[in-house]
């Protein structure tokens, strides 16, 4: 299959992934939009129920008292035909009252639960058949006596609901079709020039592979290292190509070389022996650095690619909205006819009592509480051919000259059967524009994480199909063009790529059969000589070649995206999930009960994270993984079983061991595999795969949460972690039997980490930097913004979009930062410039408290903190490799991440402490100083007079 063809397809696959995934969550987005809508609705009958109980309510008398219950049931429960039936109850869940053919069975408990752990006086729920709405019913003293519950048949809601999905599953078909076309248009010029050079390819792999036209082992090549006369540039393979012939020239004399000499010592080597029979004495792992070829490849189709996504997400996206829009205009209509139903069932009451319609007293501050208790609703009036009583803002339009009465939302009022007067309800449109503001804000949250999603797809499809292979053809006809034929690797592919592999592995295999045959057959002492001399040269052993895994950062980008996001999936939901749980621990405060899954999380990390790089020396990276996963998924899945708190804080610590274990073996991974030069770059990749997982994980949750329920997420992550554990199962290396060997001199998993603090350096890095960063995150990002920003009258969801700029720009920042900076500043310089811009950052929101100071304060720690997270891991390694080297990079690793987590939990507990006694504002200042003494302790450690340090060289020096 071509270039072409094989990207086209990885291609497609990318676009059906994210527009399946944007047209689900699409789908639950609407239904969840769809239900509170209904449930609001409900919420009005609901009230007009609980108002008739009221005034019995306050003489005292218990509800089970009011004789009139179902005629009041059945006038509340015609205002909306949508209801289906009303229920009045006891707080143990007895029914007292019910609307007529309305079964009397007691309130299910897990209602009752949620109105026990509802904040205010309303709430809601759904259960397979209906959806449900309450109000709870107060006495004077504010104490519960019992609850109306509102219920309407769900059967109008599934056939919008199955409409739309079929609308948009429709819509996002054509969707596909048409950017498909559009993404083979594009790759076919984009890679014209590529594809002419993979057709050099074959055209170079036809030479090499003929053995008949030999001269000293070359074949005739037409002049290899040079285009063809009259072709045209290869794109961006031109250069990597005319690369890979020299050295395939090379590698080819160098083998003709070879074979002369060792058939010469073996004058008649037999002509049976299959290269096939040749043992392969191991596997050997190689880290082959990322060359130019990749990072040309991404530059090249990257732009192109997410141009391609993101057009076919917002062309989906705009459909959607349109569709939703109108799909909601009837919901909406009816919603403003029941709450004017309600308030024309009131002044008509009043006026059937006899009270003139001009002297009805209170009607205005009536109005008044219902514009409180109905925001999508603007104005209130009442005309008799003028305006009597009014209250909120008239719409402009409402009352416009070219406009008549019939066009206005109007209910009668009569007297003796003659209309006297009608009430007009205008709609407010700011209600309904916030209400489609906060579902647009979130559909550009989903697309945003499909984005995310597609780039890290795109990445290790491409890496996969194209550089990965070519990389690995280059580093095997190097090692050939230098003499090195102790190698082979294992291609089974048909293209002209793997060709050439195979047949490079051959030339090897050939040559140690040749070797094994002059072995046995020479017993002159002077042949030996000779042999041990073609043995030396062209590296060939008696055990047979090795045959080369390749490792490469791409590895585990994509297990560790979708690990993390899995970790992250319940963060918008975990306390509620934990308070609704059964509490055996009465006797704790329940704000303590509450936070302990927390704790237990913070703890199995500080724990967890010291074993990581010792476990994977003793059991390699790839197996480590797998044994983290498994039990990490199986957490999950019990978590979605879980009904009481013990057992949530259980697995919810097994699932922050199993965090702590998989990230840090991936950033083993990648600091062990990727060459020194690379180490920084590779890192802030890294960092950037694990954060945009974080970001897709906390974005999604919440929106999977409101439809689907919150058990039900923890088996989206059960099954994030397993997709997640079977790529690392295909694309990690296993790591060589011989390489499972534990190293001398470890003595034990658990390091000392008070050792490594004799070095001033490491001191200063650690209670300079690393402390004060992890206290940013846990005390600042984690507590004081979530509360300073609700005292600033932000809602929830403002909050979290506030929150997500902190790690889009830990997602953005880490790996640009290397090629800002790299050449000119090493990771010990970086690190500092990132501790005071998070200082600077926290100033402005010090001296200006407000939501845009906010915003700035948490933007800027998170590009301080993408500035700071991978350069004191590339500062640590280096004191580790020089002034720490006798103890050894798992030591030094191991304190650096046990204290600065250790110091993050201490440090949560003094700031809570003390923002209780100085507010908010003050402890960030203090975050502040602290971060600031921290940078200046850390300068005056690595740049003070006469010190020197391997982290002060700009990198690649």
């Amino acid at each position: 299959m071509s270039m072409l063809w094989r990207n086209w397809l990885a291609f497609v696959a990318v676009l059906a992934t994210i527009l399946s995934i944007l047209a689900t969550l699409s789908v639950l987005q609407y239904d969840s939009i769809l239900t509170r809508l209904i449930q609001e609705r409900l919420a009005v009958v609901a009230e007009t129920a609980a108002s008739s109980f009221r005034p019995v309510i306050n003489l005292g008398l218990p509800i089970s008292t009011v004789r009139n219950a179902e005629n009041l049931l059945a006038s509340a429960q015609a205002i909306d035909s949508a209801v289906s039936g009303i229920k009045v109850f006891h707080p143990t869940g007895i029914v007292v009252h019910t609307t007529p053919q309305e079964d009397r069975d007691p309130i299910p408990e897990d209602v009752l639960l949620l109105q026990s752990l509802s904040s205010g006086d309303r709430w809601t729920a759904e259960n397979a058949t209906e959806l449900l709405t309450g109000v709870t019913l107060r006495n004077r003293a504010n104490k519960p006596i019992g609850g109306i519950l509102v219920s309407a048949s769900n059967d109008r809601f599934e056939i919008k609901s199955h409409a739309m999905a079929i609308r948009i599953a429709i819509a996002a078909g054509i969707t596909f079709a048409v950017f498909s076309i559009l993404a083979l248009l594009i790759l076919r010029l984009r890679l014209n020039g590529a594809i002419r050079g993979l057709g050099k390819l074959e055209r170079i792999s036809a030479k090499f592979s003929s053995d008949s036209p030999r001269q000293n082992g070359t074949p005739d090549t037409g002049g290899p290292g040079k285009l063809d006369a009259g072709a045209v540039q290869f794109g961006f393979l031109s250069g990597e190509i005319v690369r890979l012939e020299n050295l395939l020239a090379q590698a080819y004399e160098n083998f003709g070389i070879a074979r002369q000499q060792l058939e010469r010592l073996v004058p008649s080597p037999p002509k049976s022996a299959s290269t096939e029979s040749v043992p392969v004495s191991g596997s050997v792992l190689a880290s082959v650095p990322e060359t130019a070829l990749a990072r040309i490849f991404a530059r090249h189709m990257t732009p192109w690619a997410l141009v391609i996504i993101l057009g076919s997400a917002l062309t989906l996206g705009m459909f959607v909205h349109q569709e939703v829009t109108k799909s909601f205009e009837p919901e909406l209509a009816a919603r403003t006819k029941v709450i004017g139903t309600v308030a024309n069932n009131n002044i008509q009451r009043a006026i059937n009592a006899g009270v003139p319609l001009t002297n009805l007293v209170g009607a205005e501050t009536y109005f008044g509480e219902l514009l409180e208790h109905f925001p999508e609703v603007s104005y209130f009036g009442i005309a008799t051919g003028r305006i009597v009583y009014e209250a909120g803002t008239r719409q402009k339009f409402a009352f416009a000259p070219e406009r008549s009465r019939k066009d206005l939302t109007t209910f009668p009022i009569t007297d003796n059967g003659e209309q006297i007067g009608y009430i007009i309800i205008d709609a407010n449109p700011e209600y309904f524009a916030l209400q489609f503001r906060d579902t647009l804000l979130d559909f550009g949250v989903v697309i945003l994480v499909v984005l995310l999603l597609a780039f890290q797809i795109m990445t290790v499809v491409m890496s996969r199909s194209l550089t990965a292979p070519f990389m690995r053809l280059q580093h095997l006809a190097g090692l050939q063009a230098a003499n090195d034929f102790s190698k082979v690797i294992a291609a089974s592919g048909a293209t002209a790529i793997d060709r050439l592999s195979q047949k490079l592995s051959q030339h090897a295999l050939e040559l140690h059969r040749l070797f094994a045959a002059a072995l046995s057959h020479l017993s002159i002492d002077q042949a030996r000589t000779a042999l041990k001399d073609v043995q030396d040269q062209f590296r060939l052993r008696r055990s047979g070649p090795d045959r080369l895994l390749f490792s490469y950062l791409n590895d585990v980008r994509l297990p560790l995206f979708l690990f993390a996001a899995a970790d992250e999936l319940p963060l918008a939901f975990f306390p509620i999930f934990t308070r609704a749980a059964d509490n055996p621990l009465s006797w704790l405060d329940p704000g303590v009960v509450i936070s302990l899954p927390l704790a237990g999380y913070l703890v199995a990390i500080v724990f967890g994270s010291p074993l990581a790089r010792p476990l994977a020396e003793r059991f390699g990276h790839r197996k480590l993984l797998l044994m983290a996963i498994l039990p990490t998924m199986l957490a999950h899945l019990g978590l979605y079983f879980a009904t009481d708190v013990i057992q949530i804080v259980v697995f919810r610590t097994i699932t922050g061991l199993g965090y702590a274990i998989v990230a840090l073996c991936c950033q083993d991974y990648v600091l062990d595999v990727v060459p020194g030069k690379d180490r920084n770059r590779s890192l802030g990749l890294f960092t950037a795969a694990m954060f945009s997982g974080i970001f897709a994980g906390a974005a999604l949750g919440g929106v999977l949460a409101d439809r689907l329920g919150q058990h039900e997420v923890f088996a989206v992550s059960a099954g994030l972690v397993l997709v997640s554990g079977y790529l690392t199962y295909r694309l990690l290396p296993a790591r060589a039997a011989g390489e499972l060997v534990w190293k001398k001199g470890l003595s034990g998993y658990l390091p000392p980490i008070w050792q490594p603090l004799h070095s001033r350096q490491f001191a200063a890095l650690v209670f300079g930097i690393a402390v004060p960063a992890n206290i940013l995150l846990q005390a600042f990002i984690s507590f004081l913004v979530v509360l300073q920003l609700n005292a600033l009258g932000a809602s929830a969801a403002d909050t979290g979009r506030i929150l997500m700029t902190y790690f889009l720009a830990i997602v953005f920042v880490g790996p640009a930062v290397p090629h800002l900076f790299g050449g000119r500043l090493g990771p010990a310089p970086v690190g500092l410039l990132g501790a005071v811009l998070s200082a600077i950052s926290l100033g402005v929101y010090v001296l200006w408290p407000a939501q845009w100071s906010m915003l700035i304060a948490v933007a800027g720690a998170g590009i301080a903190h993408g500035m700071v997270r991978d350069s004191q891991v590339a500062v640590a390694m280096e004191i580790a490799e020089n002034d720490l080297a006798h103890l050894g990079t798992n030591t030094v690793l191991g304190s650096l991440r046990t204290l600065e987590r250790l110091s993050s939990m201490i440090g949560l507990i003094l700031v809570a402490f003390l923002s209780s006694h100085i507010g908010n504002v003050n402890a960030t200042a203090l975050i502040a100083g602290l971060i600031l003494i921290g940078a200046g302790a850390f300068a005056w450690a690595f740049f003070g007079a006469g010190v020197s340090s391997p982290s002060q060289r700009p990198e690649g020096n």
